[in-house]
């Protein structure tokens, strides 16, 4: 335990070094020319893009091994069900040849009650014999026509993979030879490319981290957002079979702010169909917005989809989005507030959030 405690201090502190290091984008300063703003959110999105590809090459290698043990599994499967299959036939054979009706014959031609029945416990045993046969088949079958299934579905995922992985790095060099046109010839392409480099190094050092921190704390509070909704019955209105929940983004904001002193740096704002955060602490400035829609599968929930996130006023990239959304869970889970009901409608109006809950 010690050591993992060891282990965080040293991270904060060299994020902290890090952070004094690589001088941040002013947030109050005085607006960048438009051009010089699509300039840095290329350089950007460049990165994030960059990083994406990094995660998909990962994927694909950890999807290229999955195929390959699973081709493994799958010869040695098929040579284990081979015996099975001959045993199989054999059983099938016999019964097709005749056995069927010889034991129907030797059953009726039972001269004694005590032969009768010598006959019937010797049939009981061969056809119990058989039925395992046929079942241990039946199930090695099953496995396999199971495991061609999973590979097929695997080599499918690898191809959506590299398709991705493609698109992503052509994706990055159009970029790239956009920002170098750009740069081209012009008196401050120096200076310009040391203010990427900058940006470069405090979105990674920093940026990043507090993002994540961000979504991290967001992701967590949700969890708890049914027990505050509890503890506020007036925000619940029961009629019939149906609920329907009306949040403010004022409770809201309160909730979070009760919850971690973090997000007095934080305001949460509900707009006409979809939600905006806004923190600011100064020198970093973070802006998300998104909507929330209904899942059905694998459970009912709401699901808040990320479709604008700013960094110190530079818009980051659809790939930096849908990262954040894999990693980190800002949904509600209505079940978790009241058994046996479900999500049926969610709406965003300007200062409230309207869900209208049945039981199902």
């Amino acid at each position: 335990m010690r050591r993992f405690t060891w282990a965080g201090l040293l991270a904060i502190v060299l994020i902290f070094a890090l952070s004094r290091a690589a001088p941040p984008l002013p947030v109050h300063a005085e607006p960048m020319a438009e051009e010089t703003r699509k300039l840095l959110e290329k350089s950007l999105s460049v990165v994030e893009i960059d990083r994406e590809i990094e995660r998909i090459s990962v994927l694909r290698q950890t999807t290229q091994i999955q195929i390959e043990e699973s081709e493994r599994q799958l010869a040695r499967q098929e040579a284990a069900i081979s015996s099975q299959r001959e045993q199989a036939g054999r059983v099938l054979r016999a019964y097709y040849m005749g056995r069927k009706d010889f034991l129907l014959s030797a059953l009726l031609n039972a001269g004694s009650l005590t032969e009768l029945l010598r006959t019937w416990e010797w049939m009981e045993l061969l056809i119990d014999s058989d039925r395992k046969v046929l079942d241990r088949y039946s199930q090695q079958y099953a496995l396999l026509k199971e495991g061609h299934e999973s590979l097929q579905q695997d080599k499918a995922e690898l191809a959506a993979v590299e398709d991705n992985l493609r698109q992503q790095r052509e994706r990055l060099l159009g970029l790239q030879d956009e920002i170098d046109k750009a740069l081209a010839g012009r008196g401050d392409e120096n200076q310009l490319r040391q203010m990427m480099a900058e940006l470069e190094a405090y979105w990674k050092n920093v940026g990043l981290y507090e993002v994540r921190r961000n979504f991290r704390a967001l992701a967590g509070a949700m969890q708890d957002l049914p027990d505050w909704l509890r503890d506020h019955p007036e925000t619940m209105e029961t009629k019939g079979l149906k609920t329907k929940l009306t949040i403010p983004d004022s409770g809201l904001n309160e909730f979070l702010r009760s919850r971690d002193p973090d997000f007095k740096q934080f305001t949460i704002r509900f707009e006409q169909d979809r939600m905006v955060l806004e923190g600011d602490n100064g020198d970093l400035q973070i802006t998300i917005a998104g909507h929330y829609t209904i899942q059905e599968k694998p459970e009912n929930a709401i699901l808040f989809h990320v479709d604008a996130l700013t960094f110190n006023g530079l818009a980051l990239p659809d790939t930096t989005r849908a990262d954040l959304e894999r990693e980190f869970d800002l949904g509600f889970y209505p079940q978790k507030l009241i058994k046996f009901v479900k999500a049926q409608d969610v709406q965003i109006e300007p200062g409230r959030l309207i869900v209208e809950l049945k039981i199902g």
